[in-house]
């Protein structure tokens, strides 16, 4: 009986359409809907941070350099007391240096050890993850025209009913 009333509504709505390269716009029943399903990856990029712990270091004093030059003038003063002639300038001169030398060890083992104090600083990198979701891509859609089921992929849900475009031609 459904079978009947089926033909005789399509039969009816094609009665309407025999003009020649006539196209009518009709509603057909969905029979069943199934959603289609694709895996997607999207790459996100997050930024992370962390804390990390360093040292630095703390002079204990301000560091001078009069060590250094008074240990310079000390020693080309005693290097000139040795040699004559040139012997006495390159004397002076490596005295000079010797006491140069001399004045600034002495000054960093007076000055002491260098302190260190820990802090904390904060470090990031940008690091690219990927997420990966399901999402439907479209639905496959069975209706029912002129008694016969009909096979379709659509983007958006139909809901109870799907439009079609039908086209009447006369055969030639």
């Amino acid at each position: 009986m459904k079978y009947r009333m089926s033909l005789f509504a399509s039969t009816l709505m094609l009665a309407g359409m025999v003009h020649a390269g006539s196209v009518q716009y009709v509603y057909a029943p969905v029979v069943s809907v199934n959603a289609e399903y694709e895996s997607v990856r999207t790459p996100v990029n997050r930024e992370v941070c962390w804390e990390e712990q360093r040292y630095q270091r703390v002079e204990t004093r301000q560091s001078s350099r009069t060590p250094t030059i008074v240990g310079a003038i000390i020693g080309g003063v005693i290097g000139n007391q040795f040699g004559g002639g040139s012997g006495n300038r390159a004397a002076t001169v490596a005295g000079a240096a010797l006491g140069g030398s001399i004045g600034r060890d002495a000054a960093r083992q007076a000055r002491g050890p260098d302190e260190y104090y820990q802090v904390s600083q904060e470090r990031c990198s940008v690091q690219r993850e990927f997420v990966e979701e399901t999402r439907v891509s479209g639905y496959r859609v069975a209706y029912e025209f002129d008694g016969q089921v009909h096979h379709t992929r659509m983007s958006q849900h139909p809901g109870d009913r799907i439009r079609l475009r039908v086209a009447v031609t006369p055969a030639h």
